[in-house]
């Protein structure tokens, strides 16, 4: 295996996530990350994207906010990266996603036991919380271009999987808990955080 690779690193930061269904059995009914860019072309930034009800175009009722510091960075994010993400490769809902540029970021942690990513707009009057509770011990991961997501990159990232986790929008809950499910050589929970991740193009 190289030690060093000479493929173009299109982003490196962290990319939490919390992904949640009403129903165990059903469709997922919320996804939600957060991406903490340190270097892309792009250049730094924050991101926090919120999509209820994905897989439905029309929904008024349903919250569809991506909050940044860094406008231009998000649209890449999602053109680029997120919607070629599997659970994101059928959210139609991205294409009516609205985005809010003026977002301040916070970040609350109680190691191990919990971890808080929050956004705030001035504009919108609007504060979203991605909350991490129980965090297990964390794993990394080296993924060929074969098994990421885009299929052109190769990724590095620290997972730790919660035990539980929650949206928060205006400190109202959106409905719905994370699921243990497959997740590359281990059952988890649908809630991780991920960090240290690295996208490199294949050289």
């Amino acid at each position: 295996m190289k030690s060093v690779r000479t493929g173009k690193v299109d982003w490196t930061g962290d990319n939490p996530f919390i992904y949640m269904k009403t129903d165990p059995e059903g469709d997922w009914t919320s996804l939600s990350v957060y991406f903490r860019i340190a270097a892309s072309d792009y250049g730094r930034g924050e991101a926090i994207i919120v999509l209820e009800n994905p897989y439905e175009l029309e929904d008024n009722s349903a919250v569809r906010v991506c909050l940044t510091d860094n406008l231009e960075l998000a649209r890449y994010l999602v053109k680029d990266f997120l919607s070629n993400f599997a659970l994101f490769r059928k959210a139609v809902s991205l294409e009516n996603m609205e985005y809010i540029d003026d977002a301040t970021f916070k970040t609350e942690a109680d190691y191990p036991k919990q971890h808080i990513e929050s956004a705030y707009s001035v504009s919108k009057d609007m504060t979203v919380n991605l909350i991490w509770n129980g965090l297990n011990d964390p794993f990394a991961v080296a993924l060929p271009p074969a098994e990421t997501q885009t299929g052109k990159h190769e990724m590095f990232c620290v997972f730790q999987a919660a035990t539980s986790a929650q949206v928060e929008v205006n400190g109202k809950a959106i409905e719905g808990q994370p699921i243990e499910r497959d997740f590359l050589d281990r059952r988890a929970m649908s809630a991780a955080l991920a960090s240290s991740e690295s996208w490199v193009q294949m050289s």
